[in-house]
């Protein structure tokens, strides 16, 4: 009886399987993106995107709304294509251009992000905090808030520019480490960073809040900062901290200074005004 009973429970799911799927079912219309079911034809913005990045420098600029690219328990929406071709020109006159100015085509080449993705909103997270942009394996970049890019509105370009150049130092330092002892002038390295306010990290020689977070984002923090803020913007924030803190400013620069200038044969100085002059001029 017990055999007989499997045999029908087994005859009853072979039946039911047939039903819900016959041969006759048609499933043409069925769009699945990136299984062959999403295509588009390239437009003016792709052509120049393939013309100014990706022929001359191997880079992929992706701004149409690719959900895997991103962080899966996030809210985001896609990046407006009017401003994309702004933004991308900003990049390419403010970081690209100075670098292969001062280090050559073959240095910037050889170890520039491959990818951009660019996001329309900003990404906020559990801690009160917003993430402006990040960085995979030094290939990938994905920079957020760009629907609200305006080339008049210098404080905004400047955030994003700092992003773009933060994330360049940490493929820098990643390939060359920088000195050890850059590690050892500030102390009160922290991972509830946000908890402390700017005159607080000032306090103890930190460029900004979240140079607390590592000594790695200390680096490159100060590298961004500088490069981005200019000699006067750096001077004005250093001048701006206690005064038993600015030489812990002081002897952060001079290590950075040597870095670029041993490790990379960069004048940092140059580099520098070369993307102040390009900001100014934008």
């Amino acid at each position: 009886m017990k055999q007989m009973q499997i045999k029908l429970l087994m005859a009853f799911i072979v039946l039911s399987s047939l039903m819900a799927c016959s041969k006759d079912d048609k499933i043409d219309n069925v769009n699945i993106p990136g299984l062959g079911g999403e295509t588009w034809e390239k437009g003016p913005l792709d052509f120049w995107i393939d013309s100014v990045f990706t022929k001359p420098y191997n880079i992929e600029v992706k701004y149409r709304f690719e959900r895997y690219e991103l962080a899966l328990d996030k809210t985001l929406v896609p990046v407006m294509e009017n401003k994309v071709q702004p933004v991308m020109s900003t990049i390419l006159k403010t970081w690209a251009a100075p670098y292969i100015a001062e280090a050559g085509e073959t240095f910037f080449k050889t170890y520039c992000q491959k990818q951009f993705v660019l996001v329309g909103s900003p990404q906020f997270n559990s801690n009160n905090t917003i993430t402006l942009g990040t960085a995979e394996g030094g290939r990938k970049v994905v920079l957020f808030w760009l629907n609200d890019f305006d080339l008049t509105d210098k404080p905004f370009v400047r955030e994003m520019l700092h992003t773009i150049h933060h994330e360049f130092a940490h493929i820098m330092h990643q390939t060359i480490l920088y000195p050890v002892e850059f590690k050892r002038i500030s102390t009160g390295y922290t991972g509830s960073w946000n908890d402390y306010t700017l005159g607080e990290a000032l306090e103890r020689g930190f460029i900004t809040q979240y140079a607390r977070s590592a000594p790695d984002e200390d680096f490159v923090e100060m590298v961004a900062t500088m490069l981005v803020e200019g000699k006067d913007g750096y001077d004005d924030i250093v001048n701006s901290a206690p005064l038993e803190a600015r030489p812990l400013f002081r002897q952060k620069e001079e290590i950075i200074v040597r870095y670029f200038k041993e490790s990379w044969n960069i004048d940092f100085y140059n580099l520098q005004t070369r993307v102040q002059d390009a900001i100014d001029n934008l």
